[in-house]
């Protein structure tokens, strides 16, 4: 059976040097159930005993957008071209500030779309590993990430905890030391704990990094697990299923993309698990965790508009994009524009409003109602390009060659 996982994490969070001490209660013990596909679910606010985790599709890339106890958190942000999906997600959720972006490693399809992030959304702080392989011609992509976009960054290490509130945290399970061979196997391993229920997010890691992990002696034992790079065959090994024995797996993957992800072999060790592919839902797939110990899963149900503008032109020599509203008077705040080529995006600010009749143009010159800040060029004068419109919640509503 395949299903999906989605987060959104809401919480206080604060660092503090790894203690021996559990950040939870004592674990309830309650029976998990079985599902062959997660219902249908209108998104409501997250109650006080809750934690709700979105594993969000954003194609063959990683973004888990969590929320507790009043705040946000995101662990990666996919790649660059899905930051619709990701946008989509976190206005679907009604997210506009991060407390903290968890970059586990410096692959595209990890940290692209982290520039868009910061550009759009308030991000208040940055973790990373304090293991990471720096670029060929020197650097570091998520070092250089934090300094263009000057936000706060803490390196982790195997052993510290990231407090959520007193009783709910992040462990720091992995990487155990530097791996020179793969970025992958550098990749932040991280267990929440919240109440007695756990959650195991691998990264990309590989069999190198599972392996250390076994050696270490890590308590890898997990209620849901999310599967190391994409359930492609070089991870997940069934001596490291067997140690994590989820009940819930999910595999962040569009196998269009990738046909090695979501491998048979990697769906074969995790038999026993109800195991979510991302790419089978139109958003996501959430799990509620309750302070009882009651898991809930769902997929939040993606809305749709009844009538939608359109782009109405492209002008490449001014870099500007024209959206006009043939219906009624329309609220496009959040709506978004991506080029295909460089999946550069633009989304509309809080207050723009489309008149009947009327357009609206987008450019990175000035002169157009709206500036798109942060690009000199979208559009390419010779190379074909695509435009696309989305809504708030990241439904494609027109597209212009």
């Amino acid at each position: 059976m395949k299903k999906l996982f989605y987060v959104v994490l809401m919480a206080c969070l604060t660092f503090l040097p790894f203690t021996a001490a559990s950040c939870s209660l004592a674990a309830q013990t309650h029976d998990f159930a079985s599902l062959e596909d997660p219902p249908g679910d209108p998104v409501r606010e997250t109650a006080s005993d809750e934690l709700t985790v979105l594993f969000i599709n954003v194609g063959k890339a990683d973004a888990a957008l969590l929320r507790y106890d009043g705040k946000a958190y995101l662990i990666d942000t996919g790649k660059k071209a899905s930051a619709p999906a990701l946008f989509g997600a976190m206005n679907l959720l009604e997210v506009d500030r991060l407390d903290s972006v968890f970059l586990t490693h410096t692959d595209s399809d990890h940290l692209g779309g982290m520039n868009a992030l910061a550009r759009y959304f308030t991000v208040e702080k940055l973790y990373s590993s304090l293991f990471s392989l720096d670029k060929k011609k020197g650097g570091n992509k998520i070092d250089e990430l934090a300094q263009d976009l000057q936000l706060p960054q803490l390196k982790l290490n195997a052993g510290d905890k990231v407090f959520l509130s007193e009783d709910v945290c992040f462990s720091v399970l992995g990487p155990i030391l530097l791996n020179e061979d793969d970025d992958n196997d550098n990749s932040l391993v991280l267990k929440l704990d919240f109440f007695g229920r756990t959650l195991l997010f691998m990264g990309d890691a590989q069999f190198a990094g599972e392996n250390a992990l076994l050696r270490s002696g890590a308590d890898l034992d997990a209620d849901i697990l999310k599967v190391g790079n994409h359930g492609n065959p070089d991870a997940t090994g069934d001596q490291f299923a067997a140690a994590v024995s989820p009940a819930y797996a999910i595999v962040s993957t569009d196998t269009t993309e990738d046909e090695n992800s979501a491998n048979e072999r990697v769906l074969a060790a995790l038999n026993d698990a109800n195991v979510f592919l991302t790419q089978d839902f139109a958003v996501g797939v959430m799990i509620t965790v309750k302070k009882d110990g009651s898991v809930r899963v769902t997929a939040p149900i993606l809305p749709r508009l009844f009538s939608t503008p359109e782009i109405t032109g492209v002008d490449r020599d001014t870099q500007t994009v024209t959206v006009m509203n043939s219906g009624a008077d329309m609220d496009i705040s959040g709506f978004m524009i991506q080029s295909q080529r460089g999946s550069e995006v633009f989304m509309f600010p809080e207050g723009s409003l489309i008149k009947s009749g009327q357009t609206v143009s987008v450019s990175t010159r000035p002169g157009a109602d709206y500036l798109w800040q942060g690009e000199n060029e979208v559009w390419h004068e010779k190379k074909q390009d695509s435009a696309f419109l989305y809504d708030r919640f990241g439904n494609v509503l027109s597209r212009w060659d």
